[in-house]
């Protein structure tokens, strides 16, 4: 901004005119001060958007909350979540002003457990406070929460089914039967529940109990095991079902006695990584177990496996892959199992480029990681894509914390050479000094080379001479329909000289942010839509880092062009629109997520529609067609499109039972959120492959009551 204009702005503000003066600070390029001027003309609409321009969704929550409207509120907390910096301020502000839930959510976005579960138990939010202490691992506080929310309300079937597992694993199944009874009682819980009080009667040696059980299961779940203990071998890989967690004899069934390996997912010379199934919570894990050999090279072996589940387990950002839990007798690593597979994978076969959308997505991702990695004195070592890995929706995550110390020196740099030193810096492959923050980056720096071009910067087989003493080539001779914008950003990050490199997260976020992301061959939505290209070519310099979650995940700077039109090529023949077995709402599109390899369905929204869906998205249930992203600017949502076909054609008669229950708990997904959905009929319930989905009704309306009378008729 040039001291003219400041001057006039000043000048206007003097005045009282700070409509004029915030209007020539956004023309001069300062949507923050526009902002502030708007904030003080309590102008609150106009401030929260001049702080979006600015990428301070801090001072947007801020003024939303000033304005006191609810849908602004719930769209500036959908963008700050993931956003660990300005999710901690506006925190720290909601707990000012009294919205002790809004400050718990931001909390628990960026990783803040502790502090998230004494802001929610603050806010009376007993539930979400135990939730919170259970994922910490201190199961005796979880516990003793959830029976305060029992107390408080005895039907929270959730709440009686987390805490019957709590005390299950303490060896109290009498007391788990109590709450796992009550659990029963609500159909979308009712399998579950019976499930861990089959294992519960059996442990007290109750068999007639857990029998009948097993059969009221059955009919909830055809095909399920006849007798118990053909079920408990089933559920825990050996009869003896939870009794096996108090003897020594079959350990070997179960790691801990808990986890049920499923397959290998990787495996290299010192461990091995599996999916496993977590009997415990009924859920898929990723389990990582140290394979010694004798000897001082075991106990070394073992000795930098115990310190990377120290790091690992002292990690907790909303990028970084979570550890639940260190087992030192096995020893393994339990973590979260990242199903979008690696970044690795979505490189192959070589030469594939990525589209721009995913890159920056990418770099967003591990550059937010990266910057709390380094924030406790922390040197990753080993940033390449087999490291990075895709959540369910989307999002990045970097893990293989301490990866290098699992390796000895020779194998690092012999059978390690292609997947590690390819990505290496010049001064760890030489030991010159202490590794730091810019080691990482310059590794992050051939990641991004590699995604921008398909291909590494230096090819070997002799990468320490080629990253020693050879100048990297730039992104535009490699990928000439790029042009020149990124090479100054692969450039910063390859210099040799570490001290001359960029030297934090926050500089390389800087850096990003100033870049357009927008794919000119790759980016077919700006085929499709053409106005949407100059928009988002604005925006894509505006935002900030992203965490994509399940709400909100494609919300950002041109996430757009991951969604292309969603067509089907057979052979030769012509291209025609892809099928999704019910109709359309009107000016509905069908896309293609790129990122994630599915179809979404992309609807128009005004503001009464958009702030419908925002509170929709808070039932969050796996039967309710899932709200991805609400963005008023373009004036679209991004939705589930779920595979399956209307109930106007006949429910088998094996599935009926099923495919009601399934129905019936996303209706009630609803109406414990306060809605109701009104416009249950045939078109709007579908029966999936492996599921039933309820569609989103098109504005809000009805009775519970009325919702369930219309499900009965479905299936009269």
């Amino acid at each position: 901004m040039t001291s003219a204009n400041r001057e006039r702005i000043d000048e206007l503000a003097r005045q009282g005119d700070h409509r004029g003066a915030a209007a020539l600070a956004l023309a001069a390029g300062d949507p923050q001060r526009a902002a502030q001027l708007f904030a003080e003309a309590w102008e609150w609409t106009l401030a929260q958007r001049a702080a979006e321009s600015a990428s301070r969704r801090d001072l947007a929550y801020q003024y939303a909350v000033a304005s006191n409207d609810a849908q602004a509120i719930a769209q500036a907390l959908l963008g700050l979540l993931g956003d660990e910096e300005q999710s901690r301020s506006a925190a720290v502000y909601a707990r000012s002003r009294g919205r002790h839930h809004d400050a718990a959510r931001l909390l628990e976005s960026v990783g803040e457990l502790a502090a998230a579960a004494h802001t929610f138990a603050a806010a009376g939010e007993l539930f979400d406070a135990a939730r919170c202490h259970e994922a910490l691992g201190d199961y005796r506080e979880a516990g003793k929460l959830y029976e305060l929310r029992l107390k408080d309300a005895p039907n929270d079937a959730l709440a009686a089914l987390r805490l019957a597992r709590i005390l299950a694993s303490f060896g109290r199944y009498k007391p788990a039967v109590a709450a796992l009874q009550r659990a029963e009682t609500n159909p979308e819980h009712a399998p579950g529940a019976l499930r861990m009080m089959v294992a519960c009667f059996a442990a007290l040696k109750m068999d007639e109990a857990a029998g009948r059980c097993l059969e009221r299961l059955g009919t909830l779940e055809p095909g399920a095991a006849v007798t118990v203990r053909e079920f408990l071998a089933q559920e825990y890989g050996h009869d003896e079902g939870l009794a096996v967690l108090g003897g020594q004899g079959h350990q070997a069934e179960l790691l801990a006695g808990r986890y049920r390996t499923l397959e290998a997912l990787g495996a290299g010379a010192t461990g091995r990584v599996w999916r496993a199934r977590d009997t415990f919570y009924d859920r898929e894990v990723a389990i990582k177990v140290l394979s010694m050999g004798g000897g001082e090279r075991g106990r070394d072996a073992y000795a930098r496996f115990v310190r990377e589940a120290r790091i690992a387990t002292a990690l907790s950002h909303p990028n970084i892959v979570r550890v639940m839990e260190f087992q030192p007798s096995g020893p393994f690593l339990v973590m979260e199992l990242m199903a979008g597979g690696t970044l690795e994978r979505r490189l192959q076969p070589p030469g594939t480029r990525l589209p721009l959308d995913l890159v920056v997505h990418v770099m967003r991702g591990l550059t937010a990681a990266l910057g709390a990695v380094h924030q406790r004195g922390i040197t990753h070592r080993d940033v390449k894509p087999a490291n990075v890995f895709f959540g369910t929706t989307g999002e990045v995550k970097l893990g293989d914390f301490g990866a290098s110390h699992l390796a000895d020196l020779s194998a690092t740099l012999t059978s390690a050479m292609v997947g590690t030193l390819a990505y290496m810096a010049p001064e760890q492959m030489t030991g010159d000094g202490q590794p730091s923050a810019a080691t990482d980056l310059y590794s992050l720096g051939v990641v991004a080379f590699q995604m921008l071009t398909g291909s590494l910067p230096f090819a070997g087989p002799d990468f320490m001479t080629q990253h020693l003493n050879q100048a990297p080539p730039l992104v535009s001779e490699r990928a000439p329909v790029l042009g020149t914008p990124y090479d100054a950003l692969v450039s910063a990050l390859l210099v040799k000289d570490a001290a001359a490199r960029l030297q934090d997260a926050r500089a390389l976020h800087e850096l990003l942010v100033t870049l357009p992301w927008v794919d000119p061959e790759l980016d077919a939505l700006a085929i499709a839509l053409p106005t949407a290209q100059s928009t988002r070519q604005v925006s894509s310099a505006m935002k900030g880092p992203e965490s994509p979650r399940e709400v909100g995940s494609q919300a950002g700077s041109g996430t757009t062009a991951r969604f292309v039109a969603a067509e089907r090529t057979s052979g030769a023949s012509p291209r025609v629109p892809v099928s999704v077995g019910f109709p359309l709402p009107e000016g509905a599109r069908v896309l293609h997520d790129t990122l994630l390899g599915r179809e979404v369905l992309v609807v128009p929204v005004d503001s009464a529609r958009a702030a419908h869906l925002v509170t929709l998205a808070g039932a969050d249930h796996p039967h309710l067609q899932a709200v991805f992203d609400v963005d008023l600017q373009r004036g679209e949502a991004t939705l589930e499109c779920p595979r399956g076909v209307p109930l106007t054609e006949p429910v088998p008669a094996d599935q009926r039972a099923r495919v009601k229950a399934e129905l019936r708990s996303a209706l009630q997904a609803l109406h414990d959120l306060g809605c109701c959905h009104g416009q249950l009929d045939p078109r709007r319930a579908l029966r999936g492959p492996l599921r039933a989905v309820l569609l989103l009704p098109d504005a809000p309306g009805g009775d519970p009551a009325d919702d369930m009378l219309a499900l009965e008729r479905l299936f009269a």
